[in-house]
This record gives C-alpha cells, sequence and structure tokens, in this order.
C-alpha cells in the first residue's frame, strides 16, 4: 500500500453511477501517472522500449475512460 497509486474505495457501490464514475476517475488517475513515468522513461532514462510499452497501456486506461465517459453522459 505504500507505493500504490490508487486509494482504496471503501464506499457503497449499489448505484451503478457511482460505480462507473469512481472507475473513471482511477482510469484517469492511472493514464496522468503514466504520462509522467514515460517522460521519466523516454527523456531521462533514454529507455525508449519502456516508454513505449508504457504508452501502449496508457493508451488502454484512455480508451477505458473514454468509454466509461460515453456512458456516463
Amino acid at each position: 500500500m505504500k507505493i500504490a497509486r490508487l486509494s482504496e474505495q471503501n464506499d457503497d457501490f449499489t448505484d451503478q453511477d457511482h460505480m462507473m464514475q469512481t472507475l473513471l476517475l482511477d482510469h484517469e488517475s492511472i493514464s496522468r501517472s503514466l504520462r509522467k513515468d514515460i517522460t521519466i522513461a523516454g527523456g531521462e532514462n533514454k529507455d525508449l522500449g519502456t516508454a513505449d510499452f508504457m504508452t501502449g497501456v496508457m493508451e488502454q486506461h484512455e480508451k477505458m475512460a473514454w468509454m466509461l465517459r460515453s456512458y456516463l453522459k
């Protein structure tokens, strides 16, 4: 838990819109963290392979966030 980037949610998830909103916030948070990590991996560490891999992971999170946003509208 010391290095976790997402906090544990103890909310009542009986409301599906609340659950979807929480998922959306988590995907957006992971995407922001990955953007910072990509900059560090590709720029500071010159590790373009890892930066490319993380870009693919970030794209998956951004796609899921997009789908969740479209559902919540």
